[in-house]
């Protein structure tokens, strides 16, 4: 599978919305709420998702994952001075363990590595799969609490 990184366009703004929601309503067991309690609240999640990056990091790139051609994910990097923070990462369901995460992540650590910083992240406790990918690509955890792991691989 060819795997690439391209920045974000506006005509992803569909594809961006219908992953990001998949992604949150997975996470938070939508699926078992009524309408349209579970469209507002999914809405919000989805703004929020979108906004805050953006907020939080406003020197951040937004990259859409292209597999064989076609869009299979997201990810927001921040390049600060001291590392490359990866902000969000997701990708489609159907695509998960077949490693488009994987080969975006390499992309990723060589960046890193050509600007001889790390890359850092946090990671929910509960993402047992996350944590997996990031631990067989060398990342280590550096810190974080009973909900969030903050975790760091050196070039």
């Amino acid at each position: 599978m060819n795997v690439a990184l391209r920045p974000e366009a506006r005509e992803d703004d569909e594809f961006l919305r219908r992953l990001i929601t998949q992604t949150i309503a997975g996470e938070l067991g939508a699926d078992q709420w009524p309408e349209p309690m579970r469209s507002q609240l999914l809405g919000l999640q989805y703004l929020n998702r979108r906004m805050g990056p953006r907020s939080a990091f406003p020197q951040g790139e937004s990259f859409v994952m292209v597999a064989d051609a076609h869009p299979a994910g997201w990810l927001f990097l921040a390049d600060l001075d001291h590392e490359i923070h990866l902000v969000e990462i997701m990708v489609l369901p159907e695509l998960r363990g077949k490693g488009v995460g994987s080969v975006a992540m390499r992309q990723v650590l060589a960046r890193a590595a050509t600007a001889g910083k790390p890359v850092g992240l946090t990671v929910n406790v509960l993402n047992a799969g996350a944590i997996r990918l990031y631990e067989s690509l060398g990342f280590e955890r550096t810190g974080g609490d009973e909900i969030q792991h903050r975790m760091e691989a050196r070039p």
